[in-house]
């Protein structure tokens, strides 16, 4: 049965002049009292529900018959509740205020008839003569799995019938009957057919809960919240309800950063929060966190169990691989509850100058499209954007594409001025003495244009040291990537020389720096040189954490423990 049909059916029962008991069972949070509140308030706001009062009662933590019978009592409420105020509020603050006012009433009454001016056992009161008052009324109990063991079911469900029968009521019940175990489970399958005449069963969808849980209008980061939710096969409301407030939690920090950083953000926190919220569905945190190679979601990784080839498929289906700093910033602060907004603010930084990085490189083929996508006569129209690409993109800009670019103009008859566009190509670029000089470890260099490779000769020509380790260790946190020889070369490196670097290192390049030496911690299958190099890292910023109480506070926040 869909969820429409479900609500159709609650509605029915809602507008029935018959006094009739429904049951609405289903799994723990998938969204049976939100459901349950939302329809009632409507019904109630439209004039279509029937009889006029209603009474919640949570049989969580009543310890007898007596709690439940004072319970329906003080809960119960007119309809005039629903139609002034929102549907949760119904059942929550204005309440209280009509307690008060039932409560007062009894209590005179009381007194009047007994003689005294205010009755002293308010409670055996509400439990006794309170209960003579409920009557043609809707009464809805929740949480029967979970009452005290000191509550017999067979008791609530006798109550049901009296009240059903003898009180010209409508109860609803809500519960998980998965969770019933024992002498509870036989008397409810025992009595379930006697006492209910309406038996539904809610277990709505993935993208049933995401609707249920998120308005029509709710903002943006709101729907990717259902979007992402559906894709992970979540079906719990709790947890996108809980999911829902880690979004604008988010959206509250990176407000003015670029969409697409908002919206990795709430990507990966809607796979870390199901993970934690819903452990026995989800794959292990510490699985989805651990580095992973691109053979590794083709499937070419032996000896995978079955759940871990299908944890890898929801992965792959979520389009997620890996978790980089940024995502792992999110990931502490809603396990911790407590967000790092200069951390995370930090870490939005860095991916945004990846993804502008991205962005020129994405425009600069665009204009090789021109070139590539049609046999027209538009050499002036590709030369004069090439040219303008080559200055406006140089930061996004391979040494092998700028040679490649360059050559071209060349062929087609405007080399004219490439010495001002390779010169100008330069100057926009930050690079160390490996960049331009052609690092083997670098396979995108591939320079053949004479002009560009004496250009580049000439710039490498003018820094005096060879190799600089902090240079090859900040191209790996910013490519995400390496060579061989770049791990070869770190690792010739002592952990003292780790030390001297990261003393010495200031800024964010030291950021870079110690990113880069502790890269591989997360990497499930690190080879021999990649653990070598972690553990000299390791050891080298220990040994800084030991020198003072500060600077073990500073080593702690890159995950370095002493």
């Amino acid at each position: 049965m869909s969820i429409e049909q479900v609500k159709s059916e609650i509605r029915r029962f809602l507008g029935d002049k018959d006094r009739l008991a429904l049951c609405l069972r289903g799994r723990w949070g998938v969204g049976k009292t939100h459901t349950w509140e939302t329809l009632l308030a409507e019904e109630f706001k439209n004039n279509n529900a029937y009889p006029s009062r209603y009474a919640y009662v949570s049989l969580f933590g009543l310890e007898s018959l007596g709690d439940v019978r004072r319970s329906l009592f003080e809960n119960t409420v007119e309809s005039a509740a629903f139609k002034t105020v929102k549907p949760f509020e119904a059942t929550t603050s204005s309440v209280s205020e009509r307690l008060s006012h039932f409560a007062s009433k009894w209590r005179a009454g009381a007194g009047i008839i007994r003689g005294i001016p205010v009755i002293a056992d308010y409670s055996g009161l509400a439990e006794k003569a309170g209960f003579l008052d409920v009557r043609d009324q809707i009464v809805c109990f929740d949480d029967l799995e979970r009452m005290s063991e000191h509550l017999a079911l067979k008791d609530v469900l006798g109550l049901i019938s009296l009240l059903k029968e003898k009180k010209r009521c409508k109860v609803v019940l809500l519960l998980n009957s998965e969770a019933l175990e024992g002498q509870d489970a036989d008397d409810f399958k025992e009595q379930l057919e006697k006492i209910i005449d309406i038996n539904l069963m809610f277990s709505p969808t993935a993208q049933e809960a995401a609707e249920i849980a998120i308005r029509d209008n709710a903002a943006l980061h709101s729907k990717w919240v259902g979007e992402y939710a559906a894709k992970l096969g979540i079906s719990n409301i709790r947890t996108i309800f809980k999911l829902l407030r880690i979004a604008d939690r988010l959206e509250e920090i990176l407000n003015g950063y670029d969409e697409r950083i908002l919206r990795q953000s709430i990507h990966s926190a809607c796979l870390y929060g199901f993970a934690l919220y819903q452990p026995g569905d989800a794959p292990p945190i510490e699985y989805i966190t651990e580095e992973r190679s691109y053979a590794f979601f083709s499937g070419d990784k032996d000896e995978r169990t079955p759940e871990e080839i299908q944890w890898s498929e929801l992965l792959r289906a979520y389009e997620y691989r890996n978790a980089d700093a940024f995502d792992i910033a999110i990931f502490d602060g809603i396990r911790s509850g407590l967000y790092d907004v200069v951390r995370i603010k930090r870490e939005a930084d860095v991916l945004f100058q990846q993804l502008s990085l991205s962005d020129q490189d994405a425009a600069f083929s665009k204009v090789w499209d021109i070139y590539h996508e049609s046999f027209d006569d538009n050499t002036v129209e590709f030369a004069t954007k090439l040219k303008k690409a080559i200055l406006e993109y140089a930061a996004a800009i391979s040494p092998r594409n700028l040679s490649a670019s360059i050559g071209t103009l060349k062929s087609l008859g405007y080399g004219e001025d490439v010495d001002t566009l390779i010169q100008g190509y330069i100057e926009k670029r930050n690079d160390g003495k490996e960049f331009w000089s052609g690092d083997p470890f670098m396979p995108t260099f591939h320079v053949e244009d004479p002009d560009v490779a004496a250009a580049f000769a000439k710039k490498a020509a003018e820094f005096s040291d060879d190799l600089k380790l902090k240079n090859v260790l900040a191209d790996i946190v910013r490519n995400g990537g390496w060579n061989p020889g770049a791990l070869e070369f770190i690792d010739k490196h002592s952990a003292d020389d780790f030390y001297e670097i990261l003393k010495f290192t200031k800024g964010e390049e030291l950021r870079l720096v110690v990113y880069g030496l502790t890269y591989f911690r997360r990497i499930s299958n690190a080879d021999e040189t990649m653990r070598s190099i972690t553990e000299k890292a390791i050891s080298a910023l220990q040994r800084i954490g030991r020198e003072s109480e500060i600077n073990r506070l500073r080593v702690e926040k890159f995950g370095i423990t002493l």
